[in-house]
C-alpha cells in the first residue's frame, strides 16, 4: 500500500488539452473527443434515464484501454445487485471487476461522518488503487445529508482541487437538480451530462443534452440516444454540424433507364441527390433498381435502403425484370439494407444509413421510400436533417435516387408531401398514372416529367413510358405517336391525348 501511495502522489496533473475517451458511440463526438482528464462531471437524469449504466458503461471501456476505476455509491442497493443488472450488458467483464474496478458501498461512510468523511473514504481509495476515474453514484444522497449549501460547496471544491493534482476524472451521478437552476455543485464543476426520457405516443423517447463543458466547444443542443444490450448508443445531430461542400466531377453519369438521359442532359451528376415521386404503381422502386444496376454493371460499389419490401422481395421482383441484382448481393458489389419505417428514431435512421453507406464504400444509393424520414419522431426536423444528409452524401460523393409517394393516384398536382425539401434535391422527376379510354374499355398509361435539374438543361416536355418485363423504358414525348403504335400497348395513341388534359396544372414546392 505504502509503496502505491508514493506512485499516487507523484502523478503529474494532466495537460488541460488531454483528454479521456468515454467509449460511448456517438457521445464522444459531441463532446468533441471525451472528457477531460482530471475533470468532474455531472450526469443527471430521472430514475430509468440510463445514468448507472452510462457510467459503468464508461468505467468498463476505461478499465479495458488501461485505466484504474474506483465505483463508490450512495445508494441503499448492494453491489451485487448492481453487478447481476449490468452482467447482460455486452461490455461487462467480470475480469476486471475486483481488479481494474473496484466497487465500494460508501452509504455507511457519509452517514456516520458526513461529507468530510466521504472525502477520506474516496481520497483513500482512489490512492491505494491508484485510480484513473472515480464514480460516485447516487450524489442526490450526499446533498440531501449535507448541513447547507455551503458544507456541500466546500466538498465539490476540494475534491476538485484534489483530482486535478492527482489527474483523476470524476462523475458525479445524480438526479438532483435536473430541468432547473440546479444545485450549488452546477457552477462549480466541468460539465453537466443531462439525460432525459418522455413518453411520446406509445414509445419512450431518450435525450442527452450537455449543457456545460468547460476547455472545449460541444455539439450543442439535444441529441437523441437509446439503450441497448450493448448499453447506450448517442446519436449526434446530422443537422448540428457543419461541413465545407463537397466537390465532385460533373460530367454526368447513365441513369440505368432507356430514354431518360436525352431528358436530362445526360444523365445523374456523381453526388447529386435527385427526386422520383409519383404514385403507388408507376414504377419509382423499378426505376431505383435500375439506376443502381446500372452502375454495378460498370464496376460501382451501390446500395438499396428500402423502407418498404425485404431483400428476398426485391431480389424477387429483380429476377422476373431480368436486372443482375443476385449477381451483384452475391459479389458484394451490391448491399440491401431494410429498415422498417414504423416510427424509428431520424437520427438513428440517418446515422445508420450513412454507416452503412461507408461501410459499402458506395457511389449510388437509391433510398426507396422518403416516407421513412417522415413517419419517424421528429417529423418537423425532417428537411433540417435531409439537407444535411444530402450534404453528407455529396462529400462522399454518393450519387443518390429517393422515390417519394403522392397522396393520390391520379395526382394532377405536382407536391412534394414533406414541406421545404423540394429545394434540397438536385434533380425532380414525376411519374404518374393517366386513365384514358380505349373503345368499351379504360387503360392506365404512364407519363414521365423532368420537373428539376440543377446546373444542366432539361426537357420540360411530357413523356410516355413503359413497364415491361426489362423494366422502365421511356418511348416518346406524348404529342408524338410512336411508328409501331396500336390500340395493345400502354403507349399507343398518345396523339389523341390533350396535353393539357394529363398535365399537372402547377408546381408547389411546400405546403
Amino acid at each position: 500500500m505504502k509503496k502505491r501511495a508514493r506512485a499516487s502522489s507523484s502523478r503529474q496533473a494532466p495537460a488541460a488539452t488531454e483528454r479521456l475517451a468515454t467509449g460511448v458511440a456517438g457521445l464522444d463526438t459531441i463532446t468533441r473527443g471525451g472528457l477531460l482528464r482530471g475533470g468532474i462531471y455531472i450526469v443527471a437524469g430521472r430514475p430509468g434515464a440510463g445514468k448507472t449504466i452510462l457510467s459503468n458503461q464508461l468505467a468498463f471501456r476505461h478499465a479495458k484501454s488501461g485505466g484504474r476505476v474506483v465505483y463508490a455509491t450512495l445508494l441503499a442497493e448492494t453491489h451485487g445487485r448492481l453487478l447481476q443488472q449490468i452482467r447482460s450488458l455486452s461490455f461487462f467483464d467480470e475480469k476486471l471487476v475486483g481488479r481494474e474496478i473496484q466497487y465500494l458501498n460508501a452509504l455507511d461512510a457519509v452517514t456516520d461522518n458526513g461529507l468530510g468523511g466521504l472525502l477520506q473514504l474516496v481520497r483513500r481509495m482512489v490512492r491505494d488503487h491508484e485510480a484513473t476515474l472515480l464514480v460516485l453514484d447516487g450524489m442526490v444522497t450526499a446533498s440531501q445529508l449535507a448541513s447547507s449549501d455551503m458544507e456541500y460547496r466546500t466538498f465539490i471544491r476540494e475534491l476538485q482541487t484534489w483530482v486535478a493534482v492527482v489527474g483523476c476524472t470524476v462523475l458525479l451521478v445524480t438526479s438532483n437538480g435536473l430541468g432547473t437552476e440546479g444545485g450549488p455543485e452546477h457552477t462549480m464543476v466541468d460539465g453537466i451530462i443531462e439525460l432525459t426520457a418522455e413518453r411520446v405516443r406509445m414509445r419512450l423517447l431518450r435525450r442527452i443534452c450537455v449543457s456545460k463543458f468547460r476547455g472545449g466547444g460541444v455539439v450543442e443542443g439535444e441529441h437523441t440516444y437509446v439503450i441497448s444490450d450493448d448499453g447506450l448508443r448517442v446519436f449526434p445531430r446530422i443537422d448540428a454540424e457543419h461541413a465545407p461542400d463537397g466537390a465532385a466531377d460533373a460530367t454526368p453519369r447513365p441513369s440505368g433507364i432507356p430514354g431518360l438521359d436525352p431528358l436530362m442532359g445526360g444523365g445523374f451528376v456523381p453526388g447529386s441527390t435527385s427526386l422520383v415521386l409519383g404514385s403507388s404503381g408507376a414504377g419509382k422502386t423499378i426505376m431505383g433498381m435500375q439506376f443502381l444496376a446500372e452502375a454495378a454493371e460498370r464496376g460501382e460499389q451501390v446500395l438499396h435502403f428500402s423502407f418498404y419490401e425485404s431483400p428476398g422481395a426485391l431480389l424477387g421482383k429483380a429476377r422476373r425484370l431480368r436486372l443482375p441484382y443476385r449477381k451483384h448481393v452475391e459479389s458484394g458489389r451490391l448491399v440491401i439494407e431494410w429498415q422498417k419505417p414504423a416510427e424509428p428514431l431520424l437520427d438513428a435512421v440517418v446515422h445508420g444509413l450513412l454507416e452503412q453507406v461507408d461501410r459499402v464504400k458506395a457511389t449510388r444509393l437509391f433510398i426507396d421510400g422518403f416516407v421513412g424520414f417522415r413517419t419517424s419522431a421528429f417529423p418537423e426536423r425532417v428537411s433540417t436533417v435531409f439537407s444535411a444528409l444530402s450534404e453528407a452524401l455529396l462529400r462522399r460523393g454518393v450519387t443518390t435516387l429517393i422515390s417519394d409517394e403522392t397522396r393520390e393516384l391520379f395526382v394532377r398536382e405536382v407536391e412534394v408531401p414533406t414541406a421545404n425539401v423540394s429545394a434540397i434535391f438536385h434533380n425532380i422527376l414525376f411519374v404518374r398514372q393517366i386513365e384514358r379510354q380505349l373503345g368499351q374499355s379504360a387503360v392506365l398509361e404512364h407519363a414521365l416529367w423532368v420537373m428539376k435539374t440543377r446546373d444542366t438543361a432539361h426537357d420540360q416536355r411530357a413523356f410516355a413510358f413503359e413497364i415491361t418485363d426489362r423494366g422502365v423504358r421511356v418511348v416518346g414525348p406524348f404529342e408524338r405517336a410512336r411508328p409501331d403504335d396500336s390500340p395493345s400497348t400502354s403507349s399507343g395513341h398518345l396523339a389523341s391525348v390533350p396535353l393539357g388534359a394529363v398535365a399537372p396544372r402547377r408546381t408547389r414546392k411546400g405546403r
